[in-house]
């Protein structure tokens, strides 16, 4: 397998047991880029009904965007946006009640139906070459690990940006640290905090994405970084952590 963020040797670091289906994934780790990568199990994310996980969390997952809307005011007047993967609609929720035109487009059934019983604006779907409009905010929060071609993906959605329009993609970070854990076949079977075992999804995280790796995908899919740092808990969101090196797992864009 060649690394999908910069094409370079990737190597076998171990198996994860996908305990769903009853396989062992394999993952290759980058030897440049030092992003992780496997092929995952069979999963179909339009066929299962999410919306208790997504109502069981409604409490933290609005506070997480509550707290990304007023950073964003710091950055753009609202307009136009759109979340590519909107899950129930909490973040087009929240960006209406900022002053933004609010949109999502979620391929599962459930989640987006549910979103539309609600009175929000998403569209059941995957990002495809019909996917149109001119968007001044894209979102793409916790999707990128799940997508097996994560480039053309990003060329997808960098499409939608208005000519000053801004893209926040937030991912797992995989840090020094976490990739240390991650290394440990203990921390991999004993630890299902995702903040520290970032390897806890077998079937459906198939791109494990170092910062240096999403820089890479980033360029290459024509979006340029921004020195904007970002984390929605104030126990990540400071220079302490920033000095360990330590990741936040947020990006912000534009186009080239």
């Amino acid at each position: 397998m060649n690394c999908r963020a910069c094409g370079g040797t990737t190597c076998k670091a171990f198996d994860l047991h996908n305990s769903r289906h009853g396989i062992d994934v394999p993952v290759y780790r980058c030897r440049t880029c030092r992003a992780y990568w496997s092929d995952g199990g069979p999963v179909d994310y339009d066929a299962v009904d999410l919306t208790g996980y997504y109502m069981a969390h409604a409490a933290p997952i609005r506070a997480r965007y509550a707290r990304l809307f007023e950073h964003l005011a710091s950055l753009r007047e609202p307009g136009r946006f759109i979340d590519i993967g909107a899950g129930i609609g909490f973040s087009v929720e929240l960006a209406a009640a900022h002053g933004w035109q609010a949109r999502g487009l979620e391929p599962n059934r459930y989640l987006a139906e549910h979103a539309r019983q609600r009175g929000l604006d998403v569209a059941t779907g995957y990002l495809d070459e019909q996917t149109n409009g001119q968007y001044d905010l894209v979102l793409v929060d916790n999707v990128l690990e799940h997508i097996l071609h994560p480039l053309p993906f990003l060329r997808l959605a960098a499409g939608l940006l208005s000519d000053d329009g801004l893209m926040v993609v937030a991912v797992p970070p995989l840090d020094w640290l976490r990739d240390a854990l991650g290394r440990s076949s203990w921390v991999r079977a004993r630890v299902s905090r995702p903040q520290l075992n970032v390897f806890t999804e077998a079937d459906e995280h198939v791109n494990m994405l170092s910062r240096a790796a999403m820089l890479r995908l980033a360029r290459a899919a024509g979006l340029r970084p921004l020195p904007v740092r970002f984390h929605p808990s104030r126990v990540y969101d400071n220079p302490v952590f920033r000095a360990l090196r330590l990741d936040d797992g947020y990006y912000h864009f534009t186009r080239l």
